[in-house]
């Protein structure tokens, strides 16, 4: 009997958890969508402003950059090496470091 009693608690217990876990991941998706969206809003504030960062020189870079015609390739001007501008991709950065390689190139 006294197991039984043991196993509705730990079955309510572990149902409790779940149900917080699902909020959670709701929660989680939600906020995904609200930092893209301020994202992309910032960027619009920013008036042609990249704001980026060197991991070559470890200095972060503001520039004057377009986007759509330049490309999300640039220079860094403090050490000259090449470095993407992910945060100015529209939609999911597909970068991959290993190839140097991007959707946008």
């Amino acid at each position: 009997m006294l197991y039984k009693l043991f196993y509705q608690r730990s079955r309510r217990k572990y149902q409790k958890a779940k149900r917080a876990a699902d909020r959670l991941r709701g929660v989680k998706a939600a906020y995904k969508k609200e930092v893209a969206a301020l994202r992309r809003r910032v960027a619009l504030l920013e008036d042609g402003y990249v704001v980026e960062w060197c991991s070559n020189c470890d200095t972060q870079i503001t520039m004057l950059w377009n986007v759509k015609e330049d490309g999300c390739r640039a220079c860094c001007p403090h050490c000259g090496e090449v470095m993407m501008l992910c945060d100015s991709c529209q939609g999911e950065c597909d970068y991959n470091y290993g190839n140097d390689t991007c959707k946008e190139r």
